[in-house]
């Protein structure tokens, strides 16, 4: 905020308070104004109070409409051409007090009652200065035009009203002089509304500025973690298939063999082969044997329990791992499993493609290593490759059908 703005702002504080005074004095003057017209109704007569209170109550009600015109975030034009209307009526408001002393006094030798109504007039006076000293224009814009109409009264007869003329003068002087202290108070009590709200609003914009960097800090946390999590899968995923990668399966079976050290339980390794994939490739395009490759994960994982876990272990050839799985039973999983595969019908580009696999099973053995395990699947594999393809063999069979071909 620049320096004239900052003057702006506070010279429209200042003013809004002393309008909120005046707007009290006005109310306080109302009581005053009855009393005078009171004390002075029986010797004044019916028409010079009237005239006088219609005086005095229209330019009131019009410098309280005005007051309500009033905008604490007017511009610096509007604002000089609103208080120069409003010390306009200041000034009409202090002659038309000050017209009481010749409107409803008498010259000469004063009644006890009308003794009365300059005192009241002198407290008005007195009172006018302290609440209005917010702004000295202001408060001296209504106050002089009503000194000098008591003035002019008492010097009119000066040899009965020395006293009253010169105690009028003291009085003024020192109205004045404790409105100005009045109003140093005032402008620094201002002031200082105007320092806390701006500590206020450098201690919002500092606020504000934090959240928006804790903010950026989390989105930054945020896309940290994604990262972060985007290179776990990376490292841990096939990022065409979305299973597990060969790196994973390795990692896996690393711990669960050293459980199986420990606790001997069942545990079954299985090779999976997509059945002439290269052919695939060759006649729908390499697009088309992704797809395949992606569709074949897809119903392997479907079919398969939660424990268990599928990888792709390279190329088109899966690594399935059963634990806690019996041999029967982890046949007739994989059984159900290449059944469900030579099912499914593959759509790719408006084309059908049909696809079988072949797979291969081996069973952990006490002392067996990762490497000899998946060497015992690869041969059962290899022996559901030559027995057509498109079946389920165990190192067993295997085994047994290596036997017999070599007699």
């Amino acid at each position: 905020m620049t320096k004239e703005n900052t003057r702006h702002h506070f010279n429209l504080a200042l003013f809004e308070s002393y309008l909120n005074d005046a707007r009290k004095g006005t109310a306080v003057a109302a009581i005053a104004m009855i009393q005078i017209a009171l004390l002075t109704f029986s010797t004044a007569g019916f028409t010079r109070t009237m005239v006088w209170l219609a005086l005095v109550l229209s330019i009131d009600i019009t410098k309280l409409l005005s007051i309500k015109f009033f905008d604490a975030q007017m511009d610096e034009d509007k604002f000089s051409r609103y208080i120069k209307w409003h010390f306009v009526l200041q000034v009409l408001l202090g002659l038309a007090w000050g017209s009481a002393c010749f409107l409803l006094l008498p010259k000469g030798i004063l009644s006890l009652n009308q003794t009365l109504v300059i005192t009241v007039l002198s407290v008005a006076i007195a009172y006018s200065a302290s609440i209005m000293s917010a702004s000295k224009t202001g408060m001296l814009s209504f106050v002089t035009p009503f000194l000098l109409c008591l003035l002019l009264y008492f010097a009119m007869d000066i040899s009965q009203f020395h006293w009253w003329f010169f105690g009028t003068i003291m009085l003024g002087a020192s109205s004045v002089l404790f409105a100005h202290f009045n109003h140093q108070h005032s402008l620094q009590h201002i002031d200082s509304q105007l320092q806390n709200n701006r500590y206020i609003d450098e201690l919002n914009k500092l606020k504000l500025s934090m959240q928006q960097a804790n903010m950026e800090l989390v989105v930054k946390n945020e896309n940290l973690i994604s990262a972060q999590n985007r290179l776990e899968m990376l490292a841990t995923n096939d990022e065409l298939t979305k299973v597990f990668n060969r790196r994973y399966a390795m990692t896996y079976l690393d711990k669960v063999f050293a459980e199986l050290k420990r606790h001997h339980e069942n545990f079954v390794v299985v090779l999976a082969d997509i059945d002439h994939f290269k052919s695939i490739n060759d006649r729908f395009g390499h697009p088309a044997g992704d797809e395949v490759l992606r569709r074949f994960s897809s119903v392997i994982k479907q079919q398969l329990r939660e424990v268990d876990t599928v990888a792709r272990f390279g190329g088109e050839e899966f690594l399935i791992m059963l634990p806690k799985t019996k041999e029967l039973e982890a046949k007739a999983i994989i059984q159900r499993l290449c059944e469900m595969v030579a099912e499914q019908s593959f759509e790719f580009d408006q084309k059908t493609i049909n696809v079988t696999a072949s797979f291969g099973l081996a069973y952990y053995k006490v002392g067996d290593t990762v490497e000899k395990l998946i060497e015992r699947a690869d041969m059962a594999l290899y022996h559901a490759k030559n027995s057509g393809r498109n079946n389920v063999k165990t190192f067993d069979e295997a085994a047994m059908a290596a036997y017999m071909a070599k007699k």
